[in-house]
């Protein structure tokens, strides 16, 4: 078996950075962007939906053609790293003008958002296909990989914690009395710290595994590889239920806090703090759950901590649907477990893909990272866009009514279940998927003996046949 580089804690941190970026953005539109629609920029909640849903389903579209590309695209910094610098401007750029109030009336203000928000997406993809991509080259050890997995949730859940935290308070102090104002200026410096954090991601990181197959492949060969791969495919619906479930319930999460959660006549000040604290709760959750998950990954099969997961949180999201929402003594800690149990399960999600991927490669021969990736990303997408579309078109159907001081009981009953019951009906469907997922840490090990000893034997025939090509798959 080749000798693997251990990562060093520098370059865990850079690749942690990557995902940090991306989460500050990303952390923004799943928290704030449904309500800044609604209750700020002065759209429908039903027009939110059907945007949502339209928005998405296109970009989702432009995932595989952004994996195909980056498979293809070589530069002297490997296949992925040059993405994080080409778009982290554009990338700042929009997430400004997605957040930004024009003076238009109801169609112009619809039609910019359409606009900005699906470029916003798009740059969003030309980014992160290349990062998640990138994470399957780091290392092909598998344990380290987990361990890079681990350090980028952790990294990423600050990221969120950043956003959770000052969002709020930011939209106040730059807006004053404009909170129209506030999310533009609040955007402007997260903005910023994205830039900074994709920079930092590409000079400490580096592509150690890389596919020069010299056989030419067509995409339309390596589509049909991806989709002839059994174990891409569940671990592509495990990602679209997981999307559903992490989107419902942050879209929904302020509005819970803020119709809920608040007593008649709160004051702004004490009800921004009550807001914040509330989604900070679930943020600073999902960090200690991301520290969590490399701890056990170490100590227990990741696929029956999975499972485990998965149930914990059916029973988490049950039990909060029955719980007032303003017996606070219950509904924080409740939200905090939430958040870890979330948090604790996507580095073994995400390092499926990886395994799915280096699984493709030893059934076909031909290494597709960048695509494989791009197609959970897609699936990911698709499940932004159904969760989006769904409390959208939820918040319409029970008669919600943007910035009434009180809203029906029809209204507060969907509110609780879609922070609640929506979410623990994926987790359920997740835990009898991952059955079905049969990539364990043994398979693991021998798919990794397997793809070092195929390599080796292509060196060695490539030196003596050619005079030291390179191979197939090189572990530098």
């Amino acid at each position: 078996m080749a000798d693997v580089k251990k990562l060093t804690f520098i370059e865990k941190l850079g690749f942690g950075m990557g995902d940090a970026a991306c989460g500050i953005v990303y952390s923004s539109v799943t928290m704030f962007l449904t309500y800044f629609y609604t209750d700020i920029y002065g759209i429908s909640a039903a027009a939110v939906g059907v945007m949502f849903l339209v928005t998405r389903i296109l970009d989702a579209v432009s995932d595989p053609l952004t994996g195909i590309v980056a498979d293809r695209v070589k530069t002297r910094w490997g296949h992925f790293r040059p993405w994080l610098i080409w778009f982290a401007i554009p990338y700042a750029v929009l997430a400004v003008m997605t957040f930004t109030t024009p003076d238009f009336g109801h169609s112009g203000k619809l039609l910019y958002a359409y606009i900005t928000y699906s470029l916003l997406m798009l740059c969003y993809t030309f980014i992160n296909i290349p990062y998640c991509a990138l994470g399957g080259v780091i290392t092909s050890d598998d344990k380290d990989r987990l361990s890079a997995q681990s350090y980028r949730f952790t990294i990423s859940s600050l990221a969120g914690l950043l956003v959770s935290v000052g969002t709020l308070w930011l939209v106040d102090y730059f807006g004053k009395e404009n909170l129209q104002a506030g999310y533009q200026a609040t955007m402007a410096v997260m903005g910023a710290i994205a830039i900074c954090m994709l920079v930092f991601c590409f000079c400490f990181t580096k592509e150690r595994i890389t596919a020069e197959d010299t056989r030419e492949a067509s995409v339309l060969s390596d589509l049909k590889n991806l989709l002839g791969n059994d174990q891409w495919r569940i671990v592509a619906i495990i990602t679209f239920f997981s999307s559903m479930a992490g989107v419902m319930r942050s879209s929904a999460t302020l509005y819970y806090a803020t119709y809920l959660m608040l007593d008649k006549g709160q004051s702004v000040v004490s009800g921004t703090a009550m807001k914040s604290t509330f989604i900070t709760t679930s943020v600073v959750g999902t960090i200690f759950g991301a520290m969590a998950a490399g701890y056990f990954a170490k100590r227990f099969s990741t696929l029956g901590m999975f499972k485990s997961i998965n149930l914990l949180l059916v029973v988490a999201g049950g039990v909060m649907f029955f719980v007032p929402p303003k017996f606070l003594p219950v509904i924080f800690p409740l939200y905090f477990i939430i958040g870890f149990l979330h948090q604790m399960y996507q580095p073994f999600k995400w390092n499926m893909m990886a395994n799915a991927a280096d699984y493709g490669e030893w059934k076909t021969g031909r290494r597709i990272t960048g695509l494989s990736f791009s197609g959970n990303l897609f699936a990911l997408k698709l499940g932004m866009a159904f969760a989006g579309a769904f409390v959208g078109f939820s918040l319409g159907w029970f008669g919600y009514h943007a910035g009434a001081e009180t809203q029906t009981a029809l209204a507060t009953t969907g509110i609780i279940g879609l922070l609640t019951v929506g979410p623990s009906i994926s987790y359920l469907i997740l835990y009898f998927l991952a059955r079905f997922y049969k990539l364990d840490d043994t398979t693991m090990k021998k798919i990794q003996t397997d793809l070092a000893s195929r390599s080796a034997e292509i060196s060695r025939e490539q030196e003596n046949n050619a005079g030291g090509l390179a191979p197939v798959m090189a572990v530098k």
